[in-house]
């Protein structure tokens, strides 16, 4: 009797250490792979070539909206698409988010410029941009967000449109410190939420946010 009881407490005493074991090197593995996702963040966009049209997916900023007025405003795309807005957020009050853009050619912009109110999330987004690239007949696309969501905006985008040429244009607020993100509170909270989204997202739970 005493060497069966010894037999399942060994058997438990097992399965906890080796259920420690794991759950140990999992989360090391969770923080390994967060640190290479938050340095490899571009706070800088890279040389964007020349594509058939802009989308920015908007956020709790409007730097966003001004990068992607500035790149239709600079030709870098025949038209542009801000997917995901508020509705109390009109062609006036978009287009004076940066005005020394439409000081420069207001009607040319308005006259390029389409606005989103259905999008509510990042595979919302994706699925708006795609029935617009449709319409349009657009091969490329300049994808304008924030670094920290520009991971996730690709692998929803390319899902929703695998034959389309992305190229990133991230951008990036004051607030957000990616260079030392390690060293402020809030950025890394910032980064850790979205890179849980991220895997969300990478493990086809599209309705992460």
């Amino acid at each position: 009797m005493s060497r069966f009881s010894d037999s399942q407490e060994d058997k438990r005493q097992r399965f906890w250490s080796t259920a420690r074991w794991l759950l140990s090197g999992g989360f090391g593995l969770y923080i390994l792979s967060f640190i290479l996702f938050a340095e490899r963040l571009s706070n800088q966009p890279s040389e964007t070539p020349q594509a058939d049209g802009i989308v920015v997916l908007t956020g709790g900023t409007t730097a966003r909206i001004e990068a992607g007025l500035a790149l239709l405003s600079n030709k870098q795309g025949k038209r542009l698409l801000i997917t995901g807005l508020y509705e109390d957020l009109d062609f006036d009050s978009v287009l004076a988010v940066a005005p020394l853009a439409k000081a420069q050619n207001p009607e040319a912009l308005r006259c390029c410029l389409d606005l989103d109110y259905k999008a509510d999330n990042t595979v919302a987004n994706a699925r708006e941009t795609r029935l617009w690239a449709d319409v349009h007949g657009f091969r490329s696309l300049i994808v304008v967000t924030s670094a920290q969501h520009m991971p996730r905006a690709f692998l929803e985008l390319r899902n929703a449109m695998p034959k389309i040429r992305l190229s990133a244009y991230p951008v990036v607020v004051p607030q957000v410190k990616l260079d030392y993100w390690f060293a402020y509170p809030g950025t890394m909270a910032l980064l850790l939420g979205e890179y849980t989204r991220f895997l969300w997202a990478l493990a086809g739970l599209t309705n992460a946010r």
